[in-house]
């Protein structure tokens, strides 16, 4: 499974040049990740937001708001209606940045934070995907794929096989070590999509 394949940079040690693996930080590192990739992920909301004509952008973590949990949770007022869909988006526009670099910096040098980061930033829509549609008491549409489903009119079904494709391509990249297929997302103020880049 691909969310197996790209746990595994977590748990197989990789060593940089003159570290003996995992130490006392490696928890600390992997904690500085996570809130790094949630911190991109709800700047690319705020990014987006502003880009599209927003009034105003807010964001905050790790909250309950009006019966669901959110680790963040980014508002905006003004949106025009047609820009609704790269807003949504943005949290995983902005996550699949972070990969591109994640993956580049733990090629060069594996350490603890890079295989952490690439992990987060990784598997981000995937885990998002499945909270949101399968694991939350109930679905709303603050939550990302939720509010991708709304905006598009697509079923769960493919949001979750966009996700799932991703998060496949993603661990291959990693498992192999080769870019031959690569996911990105690309936008403008009234659209939003998935590619699939194939390099030859």
């Amino acid at each position: 499974m691909a969310a197996v394949g790209l746990a595994s940079i977590l748990s197989t040690p990789r060593p940089a040049a003159g570290d003996d693996g995992w130490s006392l930080s490696g928890p600390l590192e992997i904690g500085f990740a996570f809130l790094t990739n949630l911190a991109i992920h709800e700047s690319g909301h705020i990014l987006v937001a502003q880009g599209v004509g927003a009034d105003k952008a807010t964001f905050k973590f790790f909250g309950e708001d009006d019966g669901s949990f959110f680790l963040g949770l980014s508002t905006a007022t003004g949106i025009p209606d047609e820009s609704v869909l790269p807003y949504r988006l943005g949290g995983e526009i902005a996550a699949s940045y972070t990969f591109e670099l994640a993956l580049q910096s733990y090629r060069r040098e594996p350490t603890t934070y890079n295989r952490a980061l690439l992990f987060f930033s990784g598997t981000d829509f995937f885990w998002y995907t499945v909270f949101a549609f399968y694991l939350a008491p109930r679905e709303d549409a603050r939550y990302d794929p939720v509010g991708i489903r709304e905006s598009t009119g697509f079923s769960r079904g493919v949001v979750f096989a966009a996700a799932a494709t991703q998060l496949a391509t993603n661990a291959w990249r990693v498992a192999s070590g080769t870019d031959a297929v690569a996911p990105s997302f690309s936008y403008d103020r009234e659209s939003a999509l998935l590619n699939l880049t194939f390099r030859f």
